[in-house]
């Protein structure tokens, strides 16, 4: 297992200083954090794959961390398009507060405060690390904040057992992306 950890940050460019800081803010709040590593290059392409770049003006990212799939958002982002991104450990929003980008607003609170409309959702969140009355009121807020008749939400999970949770929000299609450490599933999610 940790010779395909090594295999991963080598073959996707993560620096052992950047795989410290993961491993620093996962000791410190383990519930909230859920990976020890950045997302793959491959698993940010499956879920970005998703949408239409063309259409999607209001975006959002739930879980944003230090920027590994924000990045690869605002390089698909129309001109006049907008993200928010919400993060709540201190250290990766200092991290995002650093990009200099006009279309991103970081969001220093939970995601269950969304308050815009938005086309797309794309969620790094582990919902099955954080407690489920969060799990489910981010759930909740999301259904209610996508737009109506197009918005999706993009999300990863290392394993099967949140869908049933997942069930009760939306209809969703899985992919599965094994070069990630470890693998994951990216579920497609529209609003019930």
């Amino acid at each position: 297992m940790l010779n395909a950890a090594r295999m991963t940050i080598k073959n996707t460019g993560i620096s052992i200083q950047n795989q410290f800081f993961y491993l620093q803010n996962f000791i410190s709040s383990p519930r909230t954090m859920g990976t020890l590593m950045p997302s793959s290059p491959w698993l940010c392409h499956a879920m970005l794959s998703q949408i239409d770049w063309a259409t999607s003006l209001e975006i959002a990212e739930l879980g944003a961390a230090d920027g590994v799939l924000t990045r690869r958002i605002l390089s698909r982002m129309r001109a006049d398009a907008k993200l928010e991104a919400f993060e709540i450990q201190p250290a990766f929003v200092r991290k995002l507060n650093q990009m200099d980008d006009p279309r991103l607003q970081v969001m220093a609170h939970s995601a269950e405060h969304m308050s815009t409309q938005y086309d797309a959702v794309f969620s790094c969140l582990p919902l099955l690390s954080m407690p489920v009355r969060t799990s489910i009121r981010i759930l909740q807020a999301t259904r209610q904040q996508l737009k109506e008749k197009d918005g999706v939400l993009v999300l990863f999970q290392y394993s099967h057992l949140s869908e049933k949770l997942l069930s009760r929000y939306f209809t969703w299609k899985k992919i599965r992306v094994v070069k990630n450490f470890p693998p994951a599933l990216v579920y497609i999610c529209k609003p019930r």
